[in-house]
C-alpha cells in the first residue's frame, strides 16, 4: 500500500526551509556587499539583485536594511563565541580561554565579510528597533571576554586590575585588524596575529625595569 504524504504537515516545513535558505542568501549577499563598501551606500536594490528579488521581495525575508544589519552582527558573534568553545576544547585555563577568543575573534573578523561588516560598523548608528538588539550582543561578547580575564587576574595568570577596561583595551585592537590585515588574509595569518597580540597582552612590549628611563 502506498502512503501519501500529508501536504498539511510537509508543506509548512518544506515552506519554512525554503525561507530560511532565502534568508541566508540574502544576509551572505548583504554581508559581502558591506564590507566591501559599507552600510550606508549598500541598498536593498543591490542586495535583491544578487539573489534574483526586487527590493519589495526582500520584504518577504527581511524587514530592511536595520533587519538585515542586526542579524548579521548578532549571527557573527555567535559564530566568534561557537569558534571560541571549539579551539578552547573544554579548557578553563584562562589563558587558552584568551588565546581561543582572540584567535577565534580575529578568524571570523578577517576572513569573513560579515566578520568585516562587524569590525568596520562599530559605531553605527541605527533605529531604537534594532538598536538594543545589537547593543546587547556586542554586550555579551564584551562580558565573556571580560570574564576571561577578570578570572585569569583571580588566579594571577593575567596582571589585570580592572578587567572591564582591559576587555575594552583588547576588543579596540582585534577590531581594528580587520583594517590593515585586509580582506585576503588567510586563518594561518590571523592566527598568527592573534598569537602575537596574546603574546604582547601578557608579557608586553618592555625589555626590562629599565624601560621606562627611570
Amino acid at each position: 500500500m502506498t502512503r501519501t504524504r500529508d501536504p498539511d504537515v510537509t508543506g509548512p516545513d518544506r515552506r519554512g526551509r525554503r525561507a530560511a535558505t532565502r534568508r541566508t542568501m540574502i544576509l551572505n549577499a548583504a554581508a559581502t556587499s558591506m564590507a566591501l563598501h559599507g552600510y550606508e551606500r549598500v541598498t536593498l536594490e543591490q542586495i535583491g539583485e544578487q539573489v534574483g528579488l526586487s527590493a519589495t521581495g526582500l520584504y518577504h525575508y527581511v524587514s530592511g536594511k536595520e533587519d538585515i544589519l542586526a542579524q548579521l552582527l548578532t549571527d557573527t558573534i555567535e559564530e566568534i563565541g561557537r569558534e571560541t568553545d571549539r579551539l578552547a576544547d573544554g579548557s578553563v585555563d584562562p589563558l587558552v580561554l584568551l588565546r581561543a577568543f582572540v584567535r577565534a575573534h580575529l578568524r571570523v573578523a578577517v576572513t569573513t565579510p560579515a566578520g568585516r561588516v562587524l569590525s568596520n560598523h562599530q559605531d553605527i548608528v541605527v533605529s531604537d528597533t534594532y538598536s538594543d538588539t545589537i547593543r546587547e550582543a556586542r554586550r555579551r561578547h564584551e562580558r565573556r571576554l571580560e570574564s576571561i580575564i577578570a578570572d585569569g587576574a583571580a588566579e594571577q595568570v593575567f596582571r589585570a586590575p580592572d578587567p572591564h577596561n582591559t576587555a575594552r583595551f583588547v576588543l579596540g585592537a582585534l577590531n581594528g585588524v580587520p583594517r590593515w590585515a585586509g580582506s585576503q588574509a588567510t586563518a594561518v595569518l590571523t592566527d598568527s596575529i592573534a598569537e602575537q597580540l596574546v603574546d604582547h597582552l601578557i608579557n608586553g612590549i618592555g625589555t626590562g625595569p629599565d624601560t621606562a628611563g627611570g
